[in-house]
């Protein structure tokens, strides 16, 4: 029964790592796609491939620890534990995939893990790892607005000062800034997959950052297009300084978070710094009745993942009884 549980929680671990690649392709490549910069999907989806694979691979070990061993102790989590908390955040992640809303999967893995914890009766580490997680989650919108605006007000001094001569070097910047983005997906979400692999002791960080890595370039140049599409075209209408100054404030911060080993939310931290770009030129290129179905999903979802984990495991958990 255990090699059958722990078969089963590598499984469901891998499946989330391929939903986090492909709900994250607007996150790291929407701006370019969505300002015309990429335009070819194909394109952009390979490019978050490559730089995914190279951030999980090498600058995951931090998210690594914390979700495998930072919320409970390595000792309280057992094959059936890991199983659900995946499964239920792949599950989630692939519901709002399919219906275009993007998600924070960090706030999904840590809730499926807490979930899960309460059920099997595991302490939970509230005092430290979980309430730091969540000041770095309500951290990470505020952080990159501010970044989102002295980045955009910088690129709009570039702008002044060179002209047309500029806007070449900006293109690149942008192009950069969206590989960065991916990079960072690699090292901030990767962890939230393939933290179990590494509390159960079954791979060393590096082993579970790359495996995670493969999964997630899968996932997103397999069923990346629906979210690129979303966030390229249905939420962005920024131009190419506002573009430099979101995209860069998004990867700094979530970077910055994950460097600390908190994972949180790429999406959050495009929002801020879209907000921050918009607020360096006082406009509204946002839809706001995208805006608003994200914000409610980044409220509802979490909260679903942690009680469908809980309900999971003790439903599984008495028809094998195993505990």
């Amino acid at each position: 029964m255990d090699q059958a549980l722990t078969t089963g929680m590598l499984i469901s671990g891998l499946f989330f790592g391929w939903t986090i690649g492909s709900h994250y392709t607007g996150a790291t490549m929407g701006m370019a796609y969505g300002t015309g910069l990429i335009k070819s999907r194909t394109l952009a989806t390979i490019l978050i491939a490559i730089f995914v694979l190279i951030g999980a691979t090498f600058d995951s070990s931090h998210v690594v620890s914390t979700v495998g061993t930072g919320i409970i102790r390595d000792q309280d989590l057992t094959p059936l534990g890991a199983m659900v908390m995946m499964l239920t955040a792949a599950l989630v992640t692939a519901a709002n995939t399919w219906m275009k809303w993007p998600v924070s999967t960090s706030q999904l893995a840590c809730f499926s893990v807490v979930g899960a914890a309460l059920a099997m009766g595991a302490p939970v580490f509230w005092g430290t790892t979980v309430i730091l997680l969540f000041v770095t989650w309500i951290g990470t919108p505020i952080a990159s607005g501010l970044l989102g605006f002295v980045f955009t007000r910088l690129a709009d001094g570039i702008s002044a000062r060179w002209g047309n001569r500029a806007d070449r070097g900006l293109r690149w910047a942008l192009l950069a800034a969206s590989c960065y983005a991916a990079y960072t997906l690699g090292a901030n979400n990767t962890g939230n997959a393939v933290g179990v692999f590494y509390g159960l002791h079954k791979m060393n960080q590096m082993q579970a950052g790359f495996i995670g890595g493969v999964v997630m370039a899968i996932g997103a140049l397999t069923w990346g297009r629906p979210i690129l599409d979303k966030v390229g075209k249905g939420l962005v209408d920024l131009d190419l300084n506002m573009g430099v100054g979101a995209k860069f404030a998004q990867s700094i911060t979530a970077h910055t978070a994950a460097w600390c080993g908190y994972p949180t939310s790429m999406n959050q931290a495009l929002l801020g710094g879209m907000a921050g770009a918009t607020g360096a030129r006082g406009r509204e290129p946002m839809s706001w009745k995208a805006v608003r179905e994200i914000a409610f999903s980044w409220f509802f979802t979490p909260v679903l993942a942690g009680i469908v984990s809980f309900i999971l495991y003790k439903v599984l958990s008495w028809l094998i009884g195993v505990h």
